[in-house]
């Protein structure tokens, strides 16, 4: 069940449409974006990378209180405290989050990010590679974007380039 957690963490890391595969040094480009959806690009490729570096300050400052990871059929995968957990303490990350194909959409002080995502890694020794779909939820308060959910489902090579890319 754990491992199950972590990787449902690990897809809460990852979201957007589909595009070229990009490392997280190599961040996917806001240009040609207007200003909101430029800055959700923006920081959800901050997301990504505070989470490679297991950077908690940064990572909180991101995520709304009430953040949580929900499985694509909505079940609660793991709320806020545990995600964390589970990223700092109990994961290895091995070849560091990669989140391609990212494609927000803003609704007022709404926005979703949808994105694949891949990442390699260990957890009590056991290794995972974890290819995922994933939609972000942000709200805007004050003036400030957080992402609020993650709803995540993993992927095949074959299913991610579908209109239906979740495997369960």
């Amino acid at each position: 069940m754990k491992q199950l957690l972590v990787v449902f963490v690990l897809l809460l890391l990852c979201v957007p449409p589909v595009q070229p595969q990009k490392s997280a040094s190599q961040p996917t480009s806001p240009a040609g974006l207007d200003a909101g959806s430029a800055e959700l690009v923006t920081l959800t490729n901050a997301w990504t990378e505070a989470s490679n570096a297991k950077d908690r300050a940064k990572l909180e400052a991101l995520m709304a209180p009430e953040f949580a990871l929900y499985g694509w059929n909505g079940k609660l995968w793991a709320p806020r405290s545990e995600w964390l957990d589970n990223l700092i303490n109990h994961m290895e990350i091995k070849e560091p989050w990669t989140m391609r194909e990212l494609s927000p959409k803003v609704y007022g002080d709404f926005a979703i990010v949808t994105a694949v995502g891949t990442v390699t890694y260990t957890e009590d020794g056991h290794p995972f590679k974890l290819n995922v779909a994933v939609v972000d939820t942000w709200r805007r308060t004050n003036g400030r974007w957080q992402v609020v959910a993650r709803n995540s489902c993993r992927i095949s090579s074959t299913s991610a380039s579908t209109t239906s890319p979740c495997t369960g």
